[in-house]
């Protein structure tokens, strides 16, 4: 397949920060409400065979997470259009018997694999970096069988009139992405939208900037260390980067959304794929 690269400028943001902090798995959502989102996708699937696909899996340390929570007739896919993540996701779970990786995109997966009974479909992080995020919500959708279950976790802005045009651009122009966020309501109408059923929304605080709880995920020492080191001898992924450029975008990164993160929230998006629809 096709070598494909983020449309992001460095990888995406996310990578940069989790290389250069020495993080795998970095998200607006602490750690708890992750588990707690994979806890709700096994318990759902526990009397079910079939798949669950993990959507945007990365290096595929959420993927294992999840895969460690499933019941033996579940297997899990994690699925990422970057071919360098996926190398290191296969390399580093080549062991794990319920889990297996695919290069590409949800849509091509599905074509090579048309027959196989998906349950679940999850995505954590990744669908404000997609094209069009209501047509990856009726993809789901249509790929899921019935009873399946879909979850969301995405990047959102927080319900609020100030957040303008000018705003949002200047959002994703720190992050150097083409990336669309919305807010948590606009996200339940495109499920509703695409035939979902039993939907619940949420959308927490955003975490990622919240310091007590970034360092009780992620120690501060273990940060510290992590940054310097990385700066100084920018890892394989950020090649061609200057030590100075990372320092800078990593500060001024941080410094933006520590400064506006009350604009900002962790959404999660739960919804089931009924029988009859």
């Amino acid at each position: 397949m096709e070598n494909v690269k983020s449309t992001c400028e460095l990888v995406n943001t996310y990578e940069v920060l989790e290389h250069i902090m020495g993080i795998e798995g970095l998200h607006p959502h602490s750690l708890k409400i992750i588990d707690i989102i994979f806890e709700e996708v096994a318990r759902h699937t526990r009397n079910q065979e079939g798949v669950i696909l993990d959507v945007g899996c990365g290096s595929g340390v959420g993927t294992y997470n999840l895969s460690s929570k499933l019941y033996e007739s579940v297997s899990i896919i994690g699925i990422d259009i970057n071919s360098v993540s996926i190398e290191k996701a296969r390399a580093n779970y080549a062991d794990s018997k319920n889990m297996s990786f695919y290069q590409g995109t949800l849509e091509a997966f599905h074509q090579e694999n048309p027959h196989l009974k998906v349950i679940g479909i999850v995505s954590v992080s990744v669908s404000m970096f997609l094209p069009d995020i209501s047509n990856f919500y009726k993809i789901s959708h249509d790929i899921l069988s019935g009873n399946g279950i879909f979850v969301d976790a995405p990047f959102v802005f927080q319900e609020d009139q100030t957040i303008d045009v000018v705003f949002k651009n200047k959002t994703y122009a720190v992050c150097g992405c083409n990336m669309t966020m919305k807010t948590t309501e606009e996200l339940q109408a495109f499920v509703t939208e695409s035939g979902f059923d039993e939907i619940n929304t949420q959308t927490y605080n955003f975490e990622l900037m919240n310091m007590n709880k970034l360092f009780k995920d992620y120690p501060f020492r273990s940060l510290i260390r992590n940054f310097t080191k990385n700066v100084i001898n920018p890892p394989s992924a950020l090649a061609g980067q200057s030590s100075w450029y990372l320092l800078k975008r990593t500060l001024k990164t941080f410094a933006f959304f520590m400064k506006n993160r009350d604009n900002y929230g962790a959404g999660v998006i739960k919804a089931i794929k009924t029988e009859s629809s």
